[in-house]
């Protein structure tokens, strides 16, 4: 992790504890694609749809997964995610929540 993405997810961590950022989703769903077996290929799944979403967000500024809100931050210019909206939209696909 570089010294940008450091600083970034400490200010997360502190002022916006309930948002998280791209690469925070990433990781807790590969660690939960890793440890959960049953699950494995509709986490898989619903990763690649993240990113696909994501890179909608960036690229074209709108978000083609109603339930995920976001909001664009303005020092850091990333996208971060609200955990509530991450965990409500993995449960609509019949996943518990993951930790973020």
């Amino acid at each position: 992790m570089g010294a940008r993405q450091a600083v970034f997810e400490e200010l997360l961590s502190s002022k916006f504890a309930d948002h998280c950022s791209a690469e925070q989703v990433r990781t807790s769903l590969t660690r939960a694609i890793k440890a959960n077996s049953p699950q494995r290929e509709l986490l898989f799944t619903l990763l690649s749809r993240f990113n696909d979403n994501h890179n909608r967000i960036l690229y074209q500024g709108h978000s083609g997964e109603a339930e995920l809100t976001y909001c664009h931050h303005k020092l850091f210019k990333e996208v971060t995610y609200h955990k509530d909206s991450i965990n409500k939209w993995l449960a609509n696909h019949g996943v518990n929540t993951v930790n973020l």
